[in-house]
């Protein structure tokens, strides 16, 4: 850590109020001031800070670039709108950096760029009802929930109008969809309910949850793209967003990882699922026998990814770093597919997992007796 970074740090330390930040969508006041001090105290968890510190800092040189739909699901790669989609996408990473940024440091820049992004995006955007697009509206609710409590009102009118049109426009659109499409409008609906305390939504996407594990995740923990697909990445797409939103409802104090439906599976067991296939015990041709006339349409198309192929244990790392939130020993196996070695806080998201640990369950007396199932 640089001397400027480290100066910035003490000051947010003794000075930024910690009522400024709340929400299970992101880190609760308490666990804002333990991030602060852990990145003031040590060095890997510094290092990696820095990174987002520089990613903040380029941002604040860019102009927001939002687009009035996003256009991804059922379109080739080459699709001219798509492409476009991908990068105006890239504003989504940048304002969760300048919310982490801002957290940690209390610069008043970062919180002036973050609302730039957010309220350019609220006032173009229209939201389409299509989980897998809304899906990639993540790091901005996340990053508004670090940011909220200080935008003006005006403004956080604004966002959350948005956002809540986002989130009832995908309520429309539960029926008819199956596989990991449910998983991601839940994500949605869920961190969108948890950013505005709209207990409508929250209940929505706890409810959803559970109906999701049950008509989705099979007994032995593959869920049903995995069938349908033959694919361990849509494995991986379907838990991804389960696993976000999981982790906002345990904060709250649903504790839904281990949740299990009646004679089927859980979140817990869909994790699970793909340990072997990382460790190399099993070994999967991807998309060798997919059911989908899309995914064909696309490998014919030459995105190569949707050919048969061996799956890459080293695409499961972000799923393993999300569900160590819960388990840390998936923590262990992520270090270990990413060449990571001994060191604790070699991802951002590795260090979010240390200091919102201390949230979990936090409106709850104990912690709910779980099984912590062994990874071997």
């Amino acid at each position: 850590m640089n001397i400027n970074t480290r100066v910035l740090v003490v000051l947010a330390v003794f000075f930024l109020p910690i009522s400024s930040f709340a929400g299970a969508a992101s880190l609760s006041a308490g666990e804002i001031a333990a991030l602060r001090s852990l990145i003031a105290t040590n060095s890997e968890a510094a290092i990696a800070f820095e990174g987002i510190r520089r990613a903040a800092d380029d941002a604040l040189r860019d102009a927001p670039n939002p687009v009035e739909h996003i256009v991804s699901e059922g379109h080739l790669q080459t699709n001219p709108l798509k492409v476009h989609t991908e990068v105006a996408l890239k504003d989504m990473d940048k304002v969760l950096s300048l919310g982490w940024a801002w957290a940690v440091t209390g610069d008043p820049r970062y919180l002036a760029k973050g609302r730039d992004f957010i309220v350019a995006w609220a006032r173009i955007n229209q939201p389409d009802g299509d989980a897998i697009n809304e899906t990639k509206f993540e790091p901005m609710i996340v990053a508004y929930d670090l940011f909220r409590r200080n935008f003006s009102e005006s403004d956080r009118t604004l966002a959350d109008t948005w956002l809540v049109n986002k989130a009832n426009t995908l309520n429309s659109k539960e029926r008819g969809f199956g596989g990991n499409w449910p998983c991601h409008r839940l994500k949605i609906i869920g961190l969108v309910g948890f950013t505005l305390n709209d207990k409508t939504l929250i209940a929505e996407a706890i409810n959803g949850y559970r109906r999701q594990v049950a008509r989705d995740i099979r007994p032995d923990g593959a869920c049903s793209d995995f069938y349908v697909r033959d694919s361990l990445h849509y494995q991986l797409y379907s838990v991804e967003p389960l696993l976000a939103l999981a982790r906002a409802c345990e904060r709250y104090g649903e504790p839904l990882f281990d949740y299990h439906a009646p004679n089927r599976g859980s979140l817990h067991d869909a994790v699970d699922f793909v340990v072997p296939f990382a460790e190399g015990r099993k070994t999967h041709i991807e998309f060798a026998h997919s059911k989908s006339s899309f995914d064909r349409r696309r490998a014919e198309h030459g995105e190569s990814e949707y050919s048969p192929h061996p799956w890459n244990p080293n695409a499961s790392v972000w799923m393993f770093m999300s569900a160590a939130w819960f388990r840390p020993e998936y923590g262990t196996l992520a270090s270990q597919l990413a060449g990571a070695g001994n060191r604790q806080f070699w991802d951002w998201q590795m260090v979010i997992n240390c200091v919102s640990e201390d949230g979990k369950y936090r409106q709850s007396e104990e912690k709910p007796k779980v099984s912590v199932k062994k990874l071997n």
